[in-house]
């Protein structure tokens, strides 16, 4: 099993935004026993919901946000993931600082953070996780050939 980590500032639009689209994704290809993903925020405020345009945002795809619910990344439960996808080079220096291993950092092209924004900013933000999530799942799915997961 592979073990994502979505990683944004507060864990309330973009990350979550990710995952749920991603996790959309896994479900599509079947592969729902080989990909545990997980978002959360280096910022984060804990508990906090999903803000309202991004549920709207991703609602329009059919993905539901409103369990959703702010964490924060901890120092120890780096060693745990086998990805981080962040949102930013800032965000991939900092995973970095904190003892990720630069291997494990994918930093897709800059995802504008669409946080107090309207509903249109939340779109585009959506839209553009859709297309970097789609080079993404295309070389996570090489490294599935490459590699089988353990059951």
């Amino acid at each position: 099993m592979i073990k994502i980590l979505f990683v944004c500032s507060g864990n309330t639009c973009r990350s979550p935004m990710a995952l749920g689209i991603f996790r959309q994704m896994v479900a599509r290809a079947g592969l729902e026993g080989q990909v545990l993903c997980q978002s959360a925020g280096l910022s984060a405020v804990e508990g906090e919901p999903a803000s309202e345009n991004a549920i709207l945002a991703c609602r329009e795809l059919g993905v539901d946000l409103t369990a959703h619910r702010a964490r924060r990344v901890s120092g120890e439960e780096i060693p745990v993931w086998d990805v981080f996808f962040t949102m930013s080079q800032t965000h991939g220096y900092i995973l970095g600082q904190a003892g990720a291993p630069p291997e494990k950092v994918y930093i897709p092209g800059t995802i504008a953070d669409p946080y107090g924004q309207d509903l249109a900013a939340y779109r585009a933000c959506r839209d553009r996780l859709r297309e970097e999530l789609e080079v993404f799942w295309d070389k996570l799915v090489a490294y599935m050939g490459r590699q089988p997961f353990l059951p």
